[in-house]
């Protein structure tokens, strides 16, 4: 398997939409600036089944990766020609992985630099990302979720910090 990063997002906290920018450098609470950074995050609606809205957590959503090709068949199920990398608040784009939302939870993403992403599993469509895609591309904010399932991409933290730059090598490594 052969997969690289296409390209690259920091979504700043004043702004309505993610930052292309040619390289990221992780820490162990992710991308400085990013909405997502920080070693906690607060339970929200995904973790209602574990813990009280509001309760501190781990950060596991640190990092949204996403992969060329499943969002390429997100827009065909939107009825729309493309859906760029960075649309959805995604951080990472890669191209290569195409079951990327299919990798299992636990799954290393390792880069030239030796920085190293561990995924969480699947991340689910919501409405937010959907809001996103009807401002760029002007379609219901509704249908993205159906549109997106298991074509979402994944989140994961940081394991071993570093640089990743647009164009770099993906090593996958699954733990099975």
């Amino acid at each position: 398997m052969s997969a690289s990063v296409t390209s690259l997002h920091v979504w700043f906290a004043d702004s309505q939409v993610p930052t292309r920018v040619d390289h990221v450098t992780l820490d162990f609470a992710g991308i400085a600036g990013d909405r997502h950074y920080g070693r906690t995050m607060f339970a929200a609606a995904r973790e209602a089944h574990a813990f009280a809205r509001g309760t501190e957590i781990n950060n596991y959503r640190q990092i949204s990766i996403v992969d060329a090709a499943q969002l390429a068949k997100i827009a065909a199920n939107l009825g729309i020609d493309e859906l760029e990398p960075g649309t959805i608040a995604d951080n990472i784009c890669t191209d290569g992985l195409p079951d990327l939302t299919a990798l299992p939870a636990m799954t290393r993403l390792v880069f030239p630099s030796g920085a190293s992403i561990m995924t969480g599993g699947a991340n689910a469509p919501c409405t937010i990302s959907g809001e996103m895609v009807n401002a760029k591309y002007d379609t219901p904010a509704h249908r993205f979720p159906k549109a997106a399932i298991d074509l979402r991409g994944v989140t994961g933290w940081v394991e071993c910090p570093g640089v990743i730059s647009t164009g770099d090598p993906i090593t996958v490594v699954t733990l099975h």
